[in-house]
């Protein structure tokens, strides 16, 4: 934490900058956040700080439904609307972890689901492998089917955090997810979604679903 006294500190939602060292005033910050970073300058904190305002985290669950039901009914020819999720419990003793995504999408005038689930197997397989699988998944079957804008849903902070920047991808299975994720965004639009998981969201439970599907089937 040395050196660093510009933090973009997100509080009730709301990403903002805090200046100060490291101390009782910036860790109490932080304890109640849903995330945060710490920057030496605050050109690089304003620099993070506008990435995340292109980014939606929405919380409420029926703000959330309403927006994808407005996406849905407002679809276009070549998007898709569609949400992630990754599965894994601990006391299976499995090494596999499942992922899952469900949607829809609109081409030639129609609008149809968009849906798969499956397994990532080998040793270190956790949720995290789960989650960022079925990301690249959905988005690669909507270039597939020749779509060109997706809006991705997921429950996983971390995801839209390293896509954007604003966490650094320091380990391999984040590096991978930021080198696979931005070779795709040369061949699709993204937009990147948070959904608090588990609150009742339709597409979000049945990715869940697939998810638990996929790790079950490992």
């Amino acid at each position: 934490m040395a050196g660093k006294n510009f933090w973009v500190i997100c509080i009730d939602y709301q990403p903002k900058i805090y200046e100060g060292p490291w101390g009782k005033s910036i860790q109490d910050k932080t304890k109640g956040s849903q995330f945060y970073r710490g920057f030496t300058s605050r050109a690089d904190a304003e620099a993070a700080l506008n990435k995340l305002r292109d980014l939606d985290i929405e919380h409420v669950p029926a703000k959330v439904r309403q927006n994808v039901e407005e996406k849905e009914n407002n679809l276009q020819n070549g998007q898709v609307v569609v949400f992630t999720d990754g599965s894994f419990k601990n006391s299976t003793g499995k090494q596999a972890a499942g992922w899952g995504y469900y949607g829809k999408y609109k081409k030639n005038d129609e609008i149809n689901p968009l849906e798969d689930h499956g397994n990532v197997k080998g040793k270190g397989a956790r949720q995290v492998n789960g989650e960022i699988t079925a990301a690249l998944n959905a988005v690669q079957a909507a270039i597939d089917l020749g779509l060109q804008k997706v809006d991705l849903y997921c429950d996983f902070w971390n995801l839209m955090l390293w896509d954007c920047g604003f966490y650094e991808s320091k380990k391999e299975v984040s590096q991978h997810f930021v080198n696979q994720m931005k070779n795709l965004e040369s061949q699709i639009e993204v937009h990147f979604h948070w959904s608090p998981g588990h609150t009742g969201i339709p597409y979000n439970e049945k990715a869940d679903e697939l998810a638990k599907r996929g790790f079950d089937e490992a």
